[in-house]
């Protein structure tokens, strides 16, 4: 997010990432179907390509495009039959939502712009050794990375799927940000701002123009790009500094069925937590996939130690909705970040105050973070011992975490992104597996069954670090862990899972309306004695076996 500070709520409701705002029923084509009836367009995932193309032209319907990565299609039905085709089984049918980069701002006031986050993650370390990411491939999927002095040799391939037929045009302004965080050299500001990984090469990805707006369709095309071109290309990771309202299950959600795709073919997927903090239940798709490396932002406060960090209050919360998962996995800077400016973008005419110099800009966002931690990806890859493995990349991250601000797993996950103990953490692995069935609406999700299936289930690693006594000990897996204070009726029942939870007021229109900030939100049920009573607030929360020197 760049520009001047704004109320915490807004500068949430207006995140700096690429935000779906669900509409229902999606917007209908410009082409009728064949019925002659107005027409929505849909991705429609399930019975494979074939089943669902067979499907659609059977109502009427017309096939927009294949999608290999989820084994599904893109295809406008008509309106009227959205309902018979999505009741048939094993059928989803999802709205091709519009995807937008949204404007705000989060910066602190009296909060001087840095860029001190290579000295505090140890990247700068790194590279006084010899490491800057260099020969690992890192894919951009934004709005396009300009072709600035700071990536010279660097930009090494991409696709535009947004319309302007340039990769390497970035009329918007987001996705150079975002690359200058992972890559950036520091050319055009003569060294003094550059990335967490100024060796690592790039690859734009590119899904929306100088309006910042694209559809689920053409990210989930990006995301089959990067599979398509995964080994022809040797991209290690694939940066995703954007987010959606979950609208489904990470078992059904199209834009999880594609990263997880990614994940298994090889590519690392590092996402962005969300800005719609500090409230839980706010982690955005696909960081809410329980696979992937998702990042909340922290304020480093402009200086190189960690001591004075804090969380960054828009940084978004778990467990995710609907399915509880254990997010965010870790923090990194995101507040008044420096990286560079593509003159004249929409984002450099929007906001002129954001301007440092001639050649670089300030930003505010988990986006951000999310970057950083890409470029810190770069730094764990280069040695080449762990290269197209995620879950061992994942290890590295997770393993080489510091303690982060607030120490809650729901905030800061495993701790704060140190690049330097990650790139050298040797033997530890991590032994990942997706979920085979969704969480079903309205009904309580228990977060002691999500736990078991995360990166904090002690047995999915090797390593005597992860496996000791002290992690695995009855500390962590005790009564004040499974006990009646954590999985009780006031976490897993109506408050969190129902109607109000999951219902129209979530999906809808009234997401980015008077009900984000009006009493359904912050009323009561939210606020209340459930939520902040002794159950959340006692000792099996905060006392010593939570706190304690097995915890951190």
């Amino acid at each position: 997010m760049f520009g001047r500070r704004r109320s915490a709520v807004t500068a949430a409701a207006m995140a700096l990432a690429m935000v779906i705002v669900p509409l229902s029923p999606a917007p209908a084509s410009a082409s009728a179907s064949l019925l002659g009836l107005p027409t929505s367009r849909v991705i429609v995932t399930g019975p494979g390509i074939a089943g669902a193309s067979t499907l659609v032209t059977g109502l009427g319907g017309q096939v927009v495009n294949a999608l290999p990565v989820v084994g599904g299609i893109v295809a406008d039905v008509p309106s009227v039959l959205l309902g018979a085709l999505g009741a048939i089984p094993g059928v989803v049918v999802t709205p091709d939502v519009p995807v937008s980069v949204a404007e705000g701002g989060t910066g602190s006031p009296g909060r001087p712009p840095a860029a001190v986050y290579p000295a505090a993650t140890g990247a700068s370390q790194l590279a006084a050794s010899g490491n800057t990411g260099q020969g690992v491939r890192v894919a951009v999927l934004d709005t396009g990375v300009a072709n600035l002095p700071d990536f010279a040799g660097r930009l090494v391939g991409g696709v535009d799927l947004s319309g302007e037929n340039n990769p390497f045009r970035d009329s918007y302004g987001h996705g150079t940000f975002v690359a200058g965080l992972i890559a950036g050299n520091g050319a055009s500001s003569g060294g003094q701002y550059s990335g967490e990984a100024p060796g690592a090469d790039l690859v734009s990805v590119k899904v929306a123009g100088s309006s910042g707006k694209t559809d689920l369709a053409t990210l989930l095309l990006g995301v089959g790009w990067v599979v398509d071109h995964q080994a022809s290309d040797h991209i290690g990771v694939l940066n995703m500094s954007l987010g959606a309202a979950p609208f489904a299950s990470t078992v059904l959600n199209p834009l999880d069925m594609a990263v997880e795709a990614a994940w298994r073919s090889g590519v690392a997927v590092v996402a962005s937590a969300g800005n719609a903090g500090p409230f839980n239940g706010t982690i955005l798709t696909p960081g809410d996939d329980p696979l992937v490396i998702t990042v909340g932002a922290l304020d480093d406060h402009g200086t190189a130690s960690v001591a004075d960090d804090t969380m960054a209050d828009f940084s978004s919360v778990g467990p995710t909705t609907p399915d509880g998962w254990f997010k965010p996995d870790l923090v990194a800077s995101g507040r008044s970040v420096v990286s560079l400016r593509v003159a004249g973008s929409t984002l450099d005419r929007a906001y002129p105050s954001a301007r440092i110099g001639s050649a670089n800009f300030v930003g505010s966002g988990t986006s951000f973070s999310a970057a950083i931690t890409s470029g810190a990806a770069a730094l764990a890859l280069q040695d080449g011992t762990i290269a197209h493995q995620p879950d061992a990349l994942k290890a590295k991250l997770l393993g080489g975490a510091t303690n982060g601000p607030v120490g809650n797993p729901f905030v800061d996950g495993h701790g704060s992104l140190n690049a330097y103990w990650a790139a050298l953490a040797q033997n530890v692995s991590l032994q990942q597996t997706a979920p085979l069935l969704p969480a079903l609406p309205l009904i309580p999700v228990s977060l002691a069954t999500t736990w078991s299936g995360s990166a904090w289930n002690g047995s999915a690693w090797n390593g005597s670090a992860w496996n000791g006594s002290a992690w695995n000990g009855s500390a962590w897996n005790g009564s004040a862990w499974n006990g009646s204070a954590w999985n009780g009726s006031a976490w897993n029942g109506s408050a969190w899972n129902g109607s109000a939870w999951n219902g129209s007021a979530w999906n809808g229109s009234a997401w980015n309306g008077s009900a984000w900030n009006g009493s359904a939100w912050n009323g009561s049920a939210w606020n209340g004695s459930a939520w902040n009573g002794s159950a959340w607030n006692g000792s099996a929360w905060n006392g010593s076996a939570w706190n304690g020197s097995a915890w951190n």
